[in-house]
C-alpha cells in the first residue's frame, strides 16, 4: 500500500487542518534553510514542494521518491515554474538504496523518510556515500509515537542520535511541531561502534525532557477540560430528572 503523502497541498492550505498547513510550512522552510552548498538530493521528495523551493533561490535539486503518483505531481507542479527554475531540478522514480549512480551531493535531504526503514543503516550507508566530504544531512521525523501503519521506527532525540552518530556528526536537534529535526555533517569514515559524548547525552537527555514534560501538560489539560465537562454532563442529566420527577 502507498503512502500516498500529500506533502504539496498540505504546504499550501488545500486540506487538512490549520494546524497541519502551519507544521507543514515550518518543517519545509526549516529544512531550506538548513541546506549547504549547491547540489542537493531530496529523498522522499514526494509531490516536490521541498525541491521547487530550492530551485527557485538557485539550487540544483535532484528528487526522488518510490511512489510513481507523487513523482508524476511533482512533475506537473514544476512544470508551471519558470524555465530557470524547471532547469535547477530534476524528479526522478527510483529506489535511493539501489542507486548506483557516482554523483555527490552536498547536501541530502531526508523529510519523514527514516521512520519507515526498520533497517536503517542501509539507507544511512548510502546517503554517507552519496554526500560531499563534509556534507551536510538534514533529517525530519516524527517525535515519538505516531500511529500510522507503515512507521517501523519511534523516534526520540537520543535513539535518532545514536541511529546516525556512526555515519554523522550530529549538529543540531530540535522540536518544531511535534516534529524532530535534524542537522547532521558527514564522518570521514563509518564508526558503527561509536559512543556519543556526555555532553551529547545531557544535551540529547534535555530535549527530550523538556518535550515530555509539555506533553504531559498538554495532557493533563485536556483531562482536566474533559473532567470538567463531564461534570457539567452529569449534572444536567440530574436537573432533568428531578424535572421529570417534580422534584424541585
Amino acid at each position: 500500500m502507498a503512502n500516498h503523502d500529500r506533502v504539496n497541498e498540505r504546504y499550501y492550505g488545500e486540506i487538512n487542518s490549520e494546524e497541519s498547513h502551519e507544521a507543514t510550512r515550518t518543517r519545509v522552510h526549516w529544512m531550506c534553510r538548513e541546506a549547504t552548498g549547491k547540489r542537493i538530493l531530496d529523498i522522499g521528495c514526494s509531490q516536490g514542494v521541498t525541491s521547487i523551493l530550492l530551485a527557485r533561490e538557485g539550487f540544483r535539486v535532484t528528487g526522488i521518491d518510490l511512489e510513481e503518483e507523487s513523482i508524476q505531481y511533482a512533475r506537473e507542479e514544476l512544470a508551471k515554474e519558470s524555465r530557470p527554475v524547471r532547469n535547477n531540478v530534476d524528479f526522478r522514480l527510483l529506489d535511493i538504496t539501489q542507486w548506483k549512480t557516482r554523483t555527490t551531493f552536498d547536501t541530502v535531504l531526508l523529510g519523514e523518510v527514516l521512520e519507515h526503514f526498520a533497517h536503517p543503516e542501509t539507507l544511512l550507508l548510502q546517503i554517507h556515500r552519496l554526500l560531499q566530504e563534509e556534507g551536510t544531512l538534514v533529517v525530519t521525523v516524527p517525535y515519538g509515537y505516531h500511529p500510522f501503519y507503515d512507521h517501523k521506527q519511534t523516534f526520540y532525540a537520543g535513539n535518532l542520535a545514536m541511529c546516525l552518530l556512526p555515519y554523522f556528526e550530529v549538529l543540531k536537534l530540535e522540536v518544531h511541531h511535534k516534529y524532530l529535526c535534524c542537522v547532521a555533517r558527514k564522518r570521514r569514515k563509518t564508526q558503527l561502534y561509536m559512543s556519543p559524548t556526555l555532553n551529547q547525552l545531557t544535551e540529547w537527555m534535555e530535549l527530550d525532557h523538556v518535550q515530555f514534560a509539555a506533553v504531559e501538560k498538554n495532557h493533563l489539560r485536556l483531562m482536566n477540560q474533559r473532567k470538567k465537562a463531564l461534570d457539567n454532563a452529569v449534572e444536567q442529566v440530574k436537573r432533568l430528572r428531578r424535572q421529570d420527577t417534580g422534584e424541585v
